[in-house]
């Protein structure tokens, strides 16, 4: 009896079906009710057990004030301003090895920072430091296979008798392949791409971004980066980091686990760019370059953005880190989501009351921060992000740790804070909060417990024998 065959467009409309049974994040969410500006809808796989209200793909979940602001200067950011500014080339760890004062005068006895620990570290962010072969690259290397726009033009869903809904399905069916977490589509909104761009391995080189402008003339020069208006995707990479290793913080294995997702960062953006470059359609993959990941990852539908600066996703709050292709593909865009991040994050103030650098604040949003690294004119919590570089030679994930959004929703406490945030009944965050913290979620981990563990299991003596 011969085997079943599958059609090639029956298989690619089951992408959602068989993502979802995977567990990799796109699943068809249940409409539950109307809302003013939305949807209120539910999807276990994907937004960790919240009901998230998906808004219509104009309404967003900021605010910005367009006389204020403006596209912010990559030179500006804090790593790069590590380089080229005098107050931050005397940062703390320019002036000591941290490494060898952990391991070889502490002689190994400082907790958590044990040569296990630094190793882990080391490994994880290999493929991010060493580029791995792999460098952000805005063209193919010499060996792909070349079906290009300019041999086969661009490809056509209807090709396979799919409409352009199912065909952005299959692109981030093929994010999550490649390695990505979660990852949504948004129309590309030039406020988020850097007016110039800086790079720190060449000092005083920058470049002016003519972003989206007239003409499709699309290239890299010394003076300037040529963006056609017809690049007006992105899809927005969201990679989790490991709980355990965040858990933690502010160990060495906290910074393995952000390395981790550096190193994934690369490998998976530019393989999605390659992808899409197959299909006939150019692709710009890119880490913390050419633009702001957050504000990117929250059009597209991943987030809100948190007091603690970062994205918080509802699977795994601020658990992840962040990549993204710019592209002319036409994809459709996501719908930007609500869960009550602000509301909570008003009442909750853990990150920064467990911040030992004081980056993360008290009080509530403002449209300026302190930091010549901030880009005023969005109403939110500014961090001073080089405060939390200085901090245990960037090892610090304190502000993830204990926030009550990062943890797996695997017990009846978190299935309760979560229906809690949901209803937003603003005076139980405060007790549902202190709940949490009495639970012990939240608190350091030793590295002992850490290298203990398979996987989610704790090994026990005999079970290690």
């Amino acid at each position: 009896m011969a085997n079943p065959s599958v059609k090639r467009r029956d298989f690619l409309k089951l992408i959602g079906i068989g993502a979802s049974s995977m567990g990799l994040g796109i699943t068809e969410a249940k409409p539950m009710a109307k809302t003013r500006d939305g949807m209120l809808v539910e999807a276990p796989d994907e937004y960790g057990g919240f009901l998230v209200e998906k808004l219509n793909t104009k309404i967003f979940p900021y605010e910005y004030n367009t006389e204020i602001i403006k596209r912010m200067s990559e030179k500006s950011t804090t790593f790069s301003r590590n380089v080229w500014d005098p107050d931050r080339r005397d940062r703390p760890e320019t002036k000591e090895n941290l490494t060898y004062i952990n391991l070889v005068e502490g002689e190994g006895k400082v907790p958590n920072q044990t040569r296990l620990d630094y190793a882990l570290m080391t490994a994880a962010w290999h493929g991010d430091r060493s580029g791995g072969g792999l460098s952000y690259r805005w063209e193919s290397y010499s060996g792909a296979s070349g079906l290009s726009r300019d041999k086969l033009g661009p490809w056509d869903p209807s090709d396979l008798d799919m409409t352009w809904e199912e065909a952005s399905i299959a692109v981030k069916h093929a994010s999550l392949f490649f390695g990505a977490s979660l990852a949504g589509i948004a129309e590309l909104n030039p406020l988020w791409l850097y007016s110039d761009s800086f790079s720190p391995t060449q000092e005083d080189r920058a470049h002016a971004i003519p972003v989206l402008s007239e003409g499709e003339r699309f290239e890299q020069t010394d003076e300037v980066l040529y963006i056609p208006s017809s690049m007006n995707r992105v899809i927005a990479l969201a990679f989790e980091e490991d709980y355990y290793g965040i858990a933690n913080s502010p160990g060495r294995l906290a910074s393995a686990a952000v390395g981790n997702g550096y190193s994934r960062m690369a490998f998976t953006a530019c393989t999605l760019a390659e992808f899409i470059r197959e299909l006939g359609y150019r692709a710009i993959p890119a880490g913390n370059g050419t633009g702001l990941s957050i504000p990117m990852a929250i059009d597209a539908g991943l987030g809100e953005l948190g007091r603690l600066g970062l994205l918080m996703t509802p699977k795994y709050g601020p658990r992840v880190r962040l990549a993204k292709v710019i592209t002319d593909m036409p994809l459709l865009p996501d719908s930007p989501i609500k869960f009550g991040v602000t509301e909570f994050c008003k009442a909750c103030m853990l990150c920064a009351e467990h911040c030992p650098s004081n980056a993360v604040k008290e009080g509530t949003r403002t449209w300026e921060g302190k930091s010549p690294s901030n880009n005023p004119g969005t109403l939110k919590w500014y961090i001073e992000s080089e405060k939390c570089y200085d901090f245990n030679g960037f090892s610090c994930s304190n502000c993830k740790r204990v926030c009550p959004f990062t943890k797996p929703n695997n017990s009846w406490l978190h299935q309760m804070i979560r229906k809690i945030i949901d209803a937003k009944i603003s005076p139980l965050n405060k007790l549902m909060i202190r709940l949490d913290q009495a639970s012990g979620y939240g608190h350091q981990i030793q590295d002992t417990e850490f290298w203990k563990r398979d996987g989610h299991k704790t090994i026990t003596a005999r079970e290690s024998m």
